[in-house]
């Protein structure tokens, strides 16, 4: 296949683009196998495997981007792609405000496969049929459940960046997810619950994570929840566990730290550079790094190398996520934020692994110092507004903390606030640090990410 053993066949391509006048442009080839399968209620409802191929094009011209990508990698089809794009910049090119600028980085060359100690191509569909006809016959036993959907994906991804700064990187990496989405009713009560294990890794996540165990505490949660009370009204101190405190670092925090929003003045984070905006026991970072985390990577999708990236240190806003346009326009480094879904996305500024550091106090220690408060576990989505700084998150699963205890199940728990305050009001943090579920990150694309962190106790919350 020559996009991806021919170096030169690409090189030409980007050659041409130069030639036709554009001041900077990069190819992305990839390509992809995903097996799908999903189970609900003991039925097999999908089992599907496939593969896509293809080339995405990017030229800047006069300070304009133009960018088309194509599914047959042909040269006379990529010709065709590298003009359409061409096009498509010098059209933009005389009605921009704003000229593109990109800041210098290192020129990599280098070929990185991130090999599965146990390849999931290797499997038998029928194990993982299996794993998932587990799941739902051994969460059905539990009294009160009513409906059960698991799904198993996998997907192994060969990727090559070429730029005309001469980049050229190669990489392969595989991930693999497991999920269940249950109803539990009893009478005219009704309650949804979800989760996830995965990580960029192969068939050995499930020698560390079993998913029938998880599926299990999962469905023992939501009948829980079934018939817990409702959740007081009011401010109080809230316990978070992993889940929720990463949710909220990655919707509240991670997402006003990317350099797209912080540049078009849709961040409270704007200017905050060096000004303490949290607590000092308040210590966030995003780490492409993490190894065999969902949202891990080697290199970006602009050739910039992966890298552990402190947004904030001890309550002092240091950093945020950039790919190399809102760097050069900050007169920053491009730290490893370029993400596209595929080929056929244009790279955007995206998080990877984001979460709060360890502190140094023991779950026991941050109940035992509440008197009176909610402890709150897991996520059901929430909004934010970067702009304004404000968030609304529901809990899947909470208690009452009563003189250090923890005593009545709560459901319909939700927690609102503003960004800036409650991250001045997170008075202890753990020392239990974990990741939260894997999951995907919506921005006009999905991009698979991680979150998390060790239980927070937050001063003081609207609870509702």
């Amino acid at each position: 296949m020559p996009c991806r053993n021919n170096g030169d066949f690409l090189q030409n391509i980007i050659n041409k683009g130069l030639d036709m006048g554009a001041s900077y442009c990069d190819i992305r080839f990839g390509k992809s196998k995903v097996t799908a399968i999903e189970v609900k209620d003991g039925e097999l409802k999908k089992a599907s495997s496939g593969e896509e191929e293809g080339v995405g094009i990017r030229v800047l011209y006069d300070g304009v981007w133009g960018f088309f990508s194509t599914n047959d990698t042909s040269e006379e089809s990529l010709t065709n792609a590298l003009t359409a794009a061409m096009k498509m910049a010098r059209s933009g090119s005389t009605k921009a405000k704003e000229k593109v600028g990109l800041c210098e980085v290192d020129v990599i060359r280098d070929k990185v496969i991130w090999k599965p100690k146990k390849d999931p191509n290797d499997v038998p569909m029928t194990e993982k049929h299996k794993i998932l006809s587990d799941m739902d016959e051994t969460i059905h036993k539990i009294e009160g459940i009513h409906t059960v959907t698991s799904a198993y994906s996998e997907g192994t991804v060969e990727k090559r960046f070429l730029s005309s700064e001469g980049a050229d990187i190669q990489i392969e990496m595989t991930r693999v997810v497991v999920q269940v989405n249950l109803v539990a009713r009893e009478g005219a009560k009704v309650i949804g619950y979800r989760g996830r294990i995965g990580g960029t890794c192969g068939f050995e996540l499930f020698d560390a994570q079993d998913p029938v165990e998880k599926g299990v505490k999962l469905g023992e949660s939501a009948v829980r929840v079934l018939r817990a009370k409702r959740s007081p009204s009011g401010r109080f101190p809230v316990v978070a566990d992993h889940e929720l405190t990463g949710v909220f670092i990655h919707e509240a925090v991670g997402h006003a730290t990317e350099g797209d929003l912080v540049t078009s003045g849709d961040s409270i984070l704007e200017g905050q550079i060096g000004e303490i905006i949290a607590s000092e026991n308040v210590t966030i970072v995003d780490d492409s790094t993490v190894k065999a985390a969902f949202g891990s990577f080697p290199y970006d999708d602009e050739g910039v190398k992966g890298e552990k990236k402190q947004l904030i240190r001890n309550g002092v806003l240091e950093g945020y996520i950039l790919n190399r346009e809102t760097a050069y326009k900050l007169g920053m480094e491009s730290n490893g934020g370029a993400r596209a879904e595929s080929f056929t996305a244009r790279p955007l500024v995206r998080m990877s692994n984001t979460y709060i550091e360890n502190g140094d106090h023991s779950l026991e220690e941050l109940l035992k110092d509440t008197d009176y408060g909610i402890y709150a576990k897991g996520t059901r989505g929430g909004q934010v507004d970067t702009a304004k700084g404000s968030f609304q998150f529901s809990a899947q699963e909470a208690y009452l903390i009563e003189k250090g205890e923890l005593t009545i199940p709560l459901r319909d728990v939700s927690l609102s606030g503003m960004t800036l305050k409650t991250l001045n009001n997170i008075d202890a943090v753990g020392n239990d640090f974990a990741l939260g579920d894997p999951g995907y990150c919506g921005k006009g694309q999905l991009v698979p990410v991680g979150d998390g962190g060790p239980h927070i106790r937050i001063r003081e919350a609207v609870v509702g």
